[in-house]
């Protein structure tokens, strides 16, 4: 027997899906995030033993203090691009989770409009088009706020085209 595929189980399939690829966005999110962690902390445990091998070797105050600056231009130049690399981090993230959103809207409305009963009526273009203008009106405007957030932060959103061709 071949497998028929129910509109409410493809509803089901899409909610379920997008669920999970939320999920799989958050965990890359947290595998970054624990590397730029993790890089802090060896940052930080490099810059002090930098301090005491400068604190052992110095003979006098001034090779201290020029020791000291060494250490200190380092763990700056470190930091900084480790902010860098955080910041170009947050600014992916933003543009994923913004393209992700957009593709789940676009989910929901494709497998809510199979469930909804075919009329007459509703069996024309016109009708259609009316029935999604309201997710349509929202899906436009969640797309403005997301490109206006996304240019905040100086990338693109692109929220025409796509894969799905609207």
């Amino acid at each position: 027997m071949a497998n028929v595929s129910h509109p409410s189980f493809n509803a089901y399939r899409s909610g379920t899906s997008a669920a999970l690829q939320w999920l799989v966005h958050q965990q890359q999110w947290r595998e970054q995030a624990a590397n730029l962690l993790q890089r802090r902390i060896a940052r930080d445990r490099a810059a002090l033993e930098s301090m005491l091998e400068s604190l052992r070797r110095a003979q006098s105050w001034s090779d201290f203090g020029a020791a000291s600056q060494t250490v200190w231009r380092d763990y700056l130049l470190a930091s900084a691009a480790l902010w860098q690399e955080s910041t170009a981090a947050s600014v992916q993230v933003t543009g994923v989770w913004a393209n992700a959103a957009r593709d789940v809207m676009q989910q929901w409305q494709d497998s809510l409009a199979q469930l909804q009963p075919v009329t007459a009526a509703a069996a024309t273009p016109a009708a259609a088009i009316d029935a999604a203008q309201p997710i349509r009106e929202w899906m436009a405007a969640f797309e403005r706020a997301m490109s206006a957030a996304s240019s905040a932060f100086g990338t693109e959103v692109h929220t025409q085209g796509g894969q799905h061709g609207r």
